[in-house]
């Protein structure tokens, strides 16, 4: 069985983060001064977290970069 990308599994990481929140995507993108397109493809998988991006969620989410990063 294949491994699944890594862009997949941090995206649904930031998504599980999210919800636990009881936030939108759009609050997510608000507190992280992104797009809500792009914390959509970001949870879906569609495109590859560059450490800008993930550091504003980190932050916004109120954990740490290992934390919003593991399996």
């Amino acid at each position: 069985m294949a491994t699944p990308d890594i862009c997949v599994i941090v995206g649904q990481r930031i998504r599980e983060l999210r919800t636990e929140k009881g936030w939108s995507q759009q609050l997510l993108a608000d507190h992280s001064e992104l797009s809500r397109e792009h914390v959509n493809k970001l949870e879906t998988g569609q495109v590859e977290p560059g450490l800008r991006a993930l550091e504003r969620i980190a932050l916004a989410l109120d954990v740490t970069l290992p934390a919003l990063v593991e399996r």
